[in-house]
């Protein structure tokens, strides 16, 4: 695949299915925490209903482009060792505690 990358240049970059693929994900999870701000800012429940049914589509498509991205091989998940699961979870309860 070829992108114009430029207005008015004649500069095109060749881009990997998984490259246009991430930035697919990062640009719609960035759209799905600003549909979340805008949804809580809503001056009237119509205008609420209608962003939250945005949020939705694209938390759709946020997922499944990361199943599909996780089908290719393209985002990997690896286990973690039982000792920093133990540490997130000491320090997520000392924080949850702390708030209390």
């Amino acid at each position: 695949y070829s992108v114009n990358c430029g207005i008015g240049y004649n500069f095109w970059k060749d881009y990997t299915e998984k490259e246009i693929s991430t930035n697919l994900l990062i640009s719609l999870k960035h759209m799905k925490a600003e549909f979340n701000t805008f949804a809580q800012e809503a001056g009237s429940d119509t205008l609420y209903d209608s962003i939250m049914n945005l949020y939705t589509s694209v938390s759709t498509l946020q997922r499944d482009v990361f199943n599909m991205m996780c089908n290719q091989n393209w985002y990997v998940m690896k286990p973690d060792t039982p000792a920093n699961v133990s540490k997130a979870y000491t320090k997520f309860a000392n924080m949850e505690s702390e708030l209390s």
